[in-house]
């Protein structure tokens, strides 16, 4: 049987961040990371759209979800975005904070993020790919963890298998087992920053296009969420940053499926109803002579102006502009301004970025060690702590690895 001091099952952001920071810490010391796919990292290249938001300077406890807020509140103040750039420069990458206090390597490039992940773990822990764990055996001096390669004996062992989402990329909910076979609780899990099903009635008619706009996510009619920025029309339903950003209330409602959720678009944020009606009356006077179909474009593309006056109802194509009415001029403000959507879920895990639920954070300590089995730990996105969009995510990444770590201590078999 093979025995290592430190076990590390998941090589996905926070098993790696672990790896290097245990490698460093605890010099000497035998550090082994298990990832059952053929490479590490995956889902990492797909992070920022190939870009990789590694954090957010204004990251807070605010920006996470779960039943760990306290815990989350220490382990930010104890490694913030600050420490997660001393630390990726400390392994080669290259850090900008943007205007909007995302922060993101200088060279745009999550490969070459991982790149330099993998290689500053590699000079301090072995990284063996295609190697699945199966079960863990604690006892009072270590850990038996068996694997599709055999058994493995470990004086600590660090669970960071990731959630469920992304299949594509290795998500799995199969990594809970781990630690739900002994005894600790997963709490119900649901995709978040997603995309959104919704009837596709005008939709289908905008699919493919952008525009930059408010929505607003509201259940009976109560608002719950809403964000300003790109929505994108899809054949399915809705997607953009503006709107993944606040899928999570519509993965919760798709669990439990009560009453009706909707989504508000408003084409033009910075102008209100009475500004538009005034701009539309402008418009009316002098594009007199241009039929209704065409009586948006330029405000509008073409597509999204033509379905605008189709919600608007009651007025043909071919009317000319300078027939329309107030009154249908208001019909024209409330489809651009007030247009609701039905929704019927989301993607599901395929779509979603991340994993909302997971283990209980009421299960572990300060430092992530398990109450139950002090030798085990768990970090990232298997426990129920899931940030908003925006780099809070791997920032969770990064904090819960650093406390990890922190807490082993170095011990050996």
């Amino acid at each position: 049987m093979q025995q290592t001091d430190l076990l590390i099952i998941g090589g996905g952001a926070a098993g790696l961040a672990a790896a290097v920071m245990a490698g460093r810490q605890y010099a000497g010391r035998r550090i082994l990371l298990l990832e059952k796919t053929s490479r590490v990292g995956k889902k990492l290249l797909a992070t920022g759209n190939g870009t990789c938001n590694i954090s957010h300077r204004g990251a807070s406890v605010g920006n996470y979800h779960g039943d760990g807020q306290p815990t989350v509140a220490a382990l930010l103040a104890a490694f913030p975005p600050e420490r997660a750039q001393a630390f990726f420069r400390s392994v080669g990458v290259e850090t900008v904070v943007r205007e909007d206090d995302r922060i993101y390597p200088l060279c745009a490039s999550a490969a070459a993020v991982l790149d330099c992940l993998r290689i500053a773990a590699s000079a301090v822990a072995e990284l063996r790919c295609d190697c699945a764990a199966l079960s863990l055996h604690p006892d009072a001096s270590g850990v038996t963890v068996k694997t599709t390669a055999g058994d493995i004996r470990a004086a600590r062992v660090i669970v960071a298998v990731g959630g469920a989402a992304s299949p594509s990329c290795g998500g799995s909910a199969d990594g809970y087992r781990l630690l739900t076979d002994l005894g600790h609780t997963r709490t119900p899990l649901f995709p978040s920053v997603v995309q959104l099903r919704a009837d596709t009635r005008y939709i289908r008619a905008v699919k493919g296009l952008r525009v930059d706009g408010t929505v607003t996510i509201r259940h009976n009619g109560r608002p719950l969420a809403s964000q300003t920025g790109e929505i994108l029309f899809t054949e399915y339903g809705l997607s953009g940053p503006a709107v993944m950003q606040i899928s999570r209330v519509v993965g919760e409602w798709e669990r439990r499926q009560n009453g009706r959720m909707t989504a508000e678009l408003d084409l033009l944020p910075d102008r209100d109803d009475e500004a538009l009606l005034s701009l539309l009356r402008d418009r009316r006077n002098h594009l007199s002579a241009t039929p209704a179909e065409d009586f948006l474009t330029g405000l509008f593309q073409r597509r999204i102006g033509q379905t605008v006056v189709r919600m608007a109802e009651s007025i043909p194509f071919d009317r000319l502009a300078g027939t329309l009415t107030d009154a249908e001029l208001q019909r024209l403000v409330n489809a651009a301004k007030h247009w609701t959507v039905d929704l019927t879920g989301t993607q599901g895990f395929g779509g979603a970025q991340v994993t909302a639920g997971g283990l209980s954070m009421t299960e572990f300590d300060g430092s992530l060690s398990s109450r139950r089995y002090p030798r085990i730990a768990a970090v990232g996105e298997v426990l129920n702590v899931d940030g908003d969009c925006g780099g809070y995510n791997l920032q969770w990444a990064w904090s819960s690895a650093s406390a990890a770590v922190g807490a082993w201590g170095g011990d050996r078999l």
